[in-house]
């Protein structure tokens, strides 16, 4: 079931990617729209696992982008890993498949040219971390944590803060310094400090919603605060980025038909806190899209979100996301590339990957896959071309469900983690690649 659903979506993104013009909001009235890219990658001996979450991708200091997506076997199940170096563009340098078989959580740049790639298991719960050579792709070192899936913060140590459900710091060998009871799925630098951002249970385990924790690189905890528009199917965060002033904007996944949720039905909300973890403004997304039906067309809502990446450019902000979409009781995945201003403000929603990563000239990357094949789209701010924007596209402010704040008498617990060093082994993938909107 869950591979059809992702068909349908997969199928919906073609439809609206190639040759249509954008919508969009912000810039100059008399620039020229700058023409959006797009790129697909065909495996030559080998298939993308499908899976509507599946595959990762970031930008390294160059400009290369690097991407890394679980593979299928014969019959369609999980297999190997595929981890594909591009240059900015879209041309692979080299592609490798790797014997890990859980579907990627992250990759991200290294000290000295690195590559990190991050997977693991959600039940029981496995964090492994792979550390693979910038040049070719080879597996330099793989270490196992009895954590979740997470996400990863290089630190100028050559170390790594681990968001994976608790917080952990390990130093260039992979080796664990700490590991604390802070709710995190995402982390980032903040002023002194850092913070972390998770999806706890807040209000005596009644609710999930943005719990958000600063701290200094020892684990010492200054503050924690939690927010939630209300209860939830399975609330998800993007990520999240420090603004100019020093505020917090973070990118929440909402997935309710609850009335007690003041962002029902919408697919994310936009929440913004000051400095010191204060609730400073929610809102939530109203999109629409237009889709066919046995008599024509109608216009349907794109909600039941859940979020999935949220990357700084400049002053603007791109969320991807997920929603569910097509007419009113129908389980059609999309998905949607939204771009926000400095002040959190809507500027533009469109059709494309995933996952998305910051490109040259205040671009992103973003990618979806089906099979052999993955679409790789490069969008520019009001861009024309190659990709098509919802029907509607509105933020509404609303007043947010529930949120505190706690002070420095915040207290977290030593977590125990164990840890296994594993073999990993990179072998060559074949990679052909056709530029343009009408690639197939």
């Amino acid at each position: 079931m869950m591979r059809a659903r992702w068909m349908c979506g997969a199928l919906l993104l073609v439809l609206t990617a190639c040759g249509l013009s954008g919508g969009g909001g912000g810039g100059g009235g008399g620039v020229v729209p700058r023409e959006n890219t797009a790129a697909t990658l065909t495996l030559n001996d080998s298939r993308f696992y499908v899976e509507y979450r599946n595959g990762v991708i970031t930008a390294l200091p160059g400009g290369d982008v690097v991407l890394s997506a679980l593979l299928a076997d014969d019959k369609g199940y999980n297999s190997d890993l595929a981890v594909i170096r591009l240059d900015s563009s879209m041309k692979p340098k080299w592609a490798v498949r790797i014997d890990e078989r859980t579907v990627p959580a992250q990759v991200l740049a290294g000290p000295d040219g690195a590559v990190f790639v991050l997977a693991g298991d959600s039940y029981p719960g496995s964090l492994r971390v792979l550390r693979l050579k910038g040049e070719d792709g080879t597996v330099e070192r793989a270490v196992e944590y009895d954590l979740a899936p997470g996400r990863a913060l290089v630190l100028d140590d050559g170390g790594l803060l681990l968001a994976a459900g608790n917080l952990m710091r390990v130093d260039a060998l992979l080796t664990p310094l700490w590991a604390k009871t802070i709710p995190a799925v995402h982390v980032i630098p903040a002023g002194d400090g850092f913070v972390a951002a998770g999806v706890p249970l807040g209000l005596g385990g009644r609710m999930s919603g943005i719990g958000l924790t600063k701290f200094s690189l020892d684990g010492t905890v200054a503050w924690k605060s939690f927010a939630s528009p209300g209860p939830a199917q399975g609330h998800s965060l993007a990520g999240l980025r420090v603004l100019a002033d020093g505020s917090l904007l973070v990118g929440l996944g909402n997935d309710s038909t609850r009335s007690d949720n003041v962002a029902v039905l919408s697919p994310f909300v936009l929440t913004t806190f000051d400095a010191s973890g204060r609730l400073q403004k929610m809102s939530r997304a109203e999109l629409r899209q237009k889709v066919a039906t046995s008599t024509g067309s109608t216009e349907a809502p794109l909600q039941f979100g859940s979020g999935h990446s949220l990357v700084p450019m400049g002053e603007d902000t791109w969320m991807s996301f997920v929603a569910t979409s097509g007419v009113l009781g129908s389980d059609v995945r999309t998905h949607v590339l939204a771009r926000f201003g400095a002040d959190g403000s809507f500027l533009d929603a469109r059709y494309a990957g995933l996952h998305v990563a910051p490109g040259p000239e205040g671009s992103t990357f973003s990618f979806s896959l089906s099979g052999p094949e993955l679409s790789l789209l490069q969008v520019f701010p009001k861009g024309a071309g190659c990709v098509q924007a919802p029907t509607r596209a509105a933020f509404t402010p609303v007043e947010a469900k529930t949120e505190y704040t706690e002070g420095a008498s915040v207290a977290v617990s030593d977590v125990r983690v164990v840890t296994k060093s594993l073999v990993r082994t990179s072998t060559p993938l074949s990679v052909s690649t056709t530029l343009g909107c009408a690639a197939p």
